[in-house]
């Protein structure tokens, strides 16, 4: 096992070196020497972060708040480490006591948002098919949440009305990232959206491709983060694949998908219209009180962007991309994720589903047999 491992870094690390330019702006030249300067920034974006009732059972405290953060703890430095920061937060916040909630029907305690800034999130993605589970109260708490606790935190996918964009955009080191969030559906409460649709940016949106445009004019590099795809499967769906290149061709540098629950594979895509970008097609659950072997292994994308200025414009590449693996940790009801290269071997033989086959062998066999 550990020579496929070795055999799976090496390959890895020609991959990452990869350097593909995304996007150029042209600028005038006034005659005069030119210098060129390079600035860099690390992307980095982890999966569902889905909030199981024991999830937020371990996580009451005494006096009855709650404090999330021991979800995180493991993975914190990794995630501080990043210049930006994302999180897939596939359940919506409430501060309702009597509304909290887990499946079918999410409703997760608003002290989730702490733990996600103590953790080093800059942007948090709220357009799930979950969206609209507490109705358009639960989005008005989470919006409010973010307004008014954490107002430099990005949240993308949801608004309070007809006047917020789509688009948010963040900048580091002198690169403009710009963001949009869609999600397939709402589990059948897309009629709660009717006269609100502004609440919920949907992928049957009419606006997509001006909204998109809108984007491209204003930022060197653009990401769509897309919840899309079948829940349990390995591989794209062909619907998941057409909105991808969708967005590709309309000018997203990289897609960024969550939904399946479980890791699809990774790597630079050409549409039809011979247009290229970075996709992720599924980084699986970041947490989850999920008992499957397989939804226990998620991903962390690490992207890396390079931009190069000179007299005559700029250009924007990705100059390198991996797949981190993350495995959550489940012992007697409580649970928190680790890298799966850093996951304890004393902890692993402890999991809760060593019954069912677990190890971390069996987790790097799988995550090798998803990405070839």
């Amino acid at each position: 096992m550990k020579r496929t491992i070795l055999l799976y870094c090496a390959l890895s690390f020609l991959l990452c070196g990869y350097a593909c330019p995304l996007h150029t702006v042209d600028g005038g030249f006034n005659g005069e020497e030119q210098l060129t300067k390079e600035y860099e920034i690390t992307i980095r974006m982890v999966g569902d972060d889905l909030i199981h009732s024991s999830l937020y059972e371990q996580s009451l405290q005494s006096d009855g708040s709650y404090c999330f953060d021991r979800l995180f703890e493991h993975v914190k430095e990794d995630i501080e480490a990043a210049d930006i920061a994302i999180i897939n937060q596939e359940t919506i916040l409430i501060y309702d006591r009597a509304k909290i909630s887990s499946y079918p029907s999410f409703g997760t305690p608003a002290e989730i948002g702490h733990a996600i800034v103590n953790a080093g999130f800059d942007v948090v993605a709220h357009a799930t098919n979950h969206t609209m589970d507490k109705g358009l109260a639960g989005i008005a708490d989470t919006i409010d949440f973010w307004e008014n606790n954490y107002p430099d935190i990005r949240y993308l996918g949801i608004h309070k009305d007809w006047s917020d964009s789509d688009i948010c955009y963040v900048t580091k080191n002198h690169i403009t990232v710009g963001f949009v969030n869609y999600t397939y559906g709402l589990n059948g409460l897309e009629s709660r959206r009717r006269g609100h649709e502004y609440s919920v940016d949907m992928l049957s949106d009419a606006d997509i491709e001006a909204t998109l445009k809108e984007a491209r004019e204003n930022c060197d590099l653009l990401v769509a983060v897309l919840h899309v795809g079948d829940e349990y499967v390995y591989t794209p769906t062909p619907y998941e694949q057409r909105q991808v290149s969708r967005f590709i061709d309309n000018g997203a540098d990289i897609v960024l998908c969550a939904h399946p629950h479980v890791l699809e594979p990774y790597g630079f895509v050409t549409t039809d219209q011979g247009n290229t970008g970075l996709v992720y097609y599924s980084l699986g659950n970041f947490v989850s009180a999920q008992d499957r072997i397989p939804r226990v292994l998620g991903g962390m994308a690490d992207i890396r962007i390079r931009k190069t200025a000179e007299a005559g414009g700029s250009s924007t590449q990705v100059a390198a991309y991996d797949l981190i693996p993350l495995v959550t940790h489940e012992e007697y009801r409580n649970y928190t994720t680790y890298r799966l290269d850093a996951y304890p071997d004393e902890l692993a033989a402890r999991h809760g589903l060593v019954r069912d086959g677990f190890s971390k062998e069996a987790l790097w066999e799988l995550f090798h047999q998803i990405m070839e």
